[in-house]
């Protein structure tokens, strides 16, 4: 089976990966890179990473439940920081293994949108990490009803970032 790559903005080599800032053409010899997936690496990253998935399912369950303050918080707590630390991981190798640059003879399609799904996994990460730090806070200085709430909803509303971002990628590798 053919593996079809999806063809992006240029990209800088020497950028941190996912930042979003603007790329300029890298050459080789004669020809530029444009940034692509490889379908095939990314979908098993995905599929080797089901622990993130029920963490993420986890909170879920603590940002919708209905527990008590002190309970919410601590699995809060501990749930964000088990899912900064496994985005961590997943996206690291994701912006490795699953996005690649390949000369541009090689690139097909005109998805400009690729560059954009990748730098989303910065956002994420620091969204995740912010939320982490908000939490443990929370649980230091004593919970107020009214920040539990705003947690919870910033939570779900993160994980809605998330689930969205997972199934556009899965997306890509579909059509690839």
């Amino acid at each position: 089976m053919e593996a079809k790559l999806f063809e992006s903005q240029s990209v800088d080599p020497g950028r941190v990966p996912g930042s979003g800032s603007s790329a300029r053409v890298k050459k080789q010899g004669d020809s530029a890179t444009k940034l692509a997936i490889n379908p095939a690496f990314l979908q098993e990253i995905k599929d080797c990473n089901p622990t993130l998935w029920k963490s993420v399912d986890s909170l879920h369950a603590i940002a919708h439940g209905s527990a008590s303050a002190s309970t919410t918080i601590r699995g809060l707590v501990d749930r964000l920081n088990e899912v900064r630390d496994l985005l961590a991981l997943q996206f690291a190798l994701e912006e490795t293994y699953g996005y690649i640059e390949v000369p541009k003879s090689l690139a097909s399609g005109s998805l400009h949108e690729l560059e954009d799904i990748r730098s989303q996994h910065c956002s994420l990460y620091l969204c995740v990490s912010e939320l982490a730090e908000q939490a443990e806070e929370l649980q230091y200085r004593g919970v107020a009803s009214d920040q539990l709430h705003h947690l919870m909803r910033r939570t779900q509303q993160f994980e809605m970032r998330l689930r969205e971002h997972e199934r556009v990628e899965d997306d890509l590798i579909e059509q690839a």
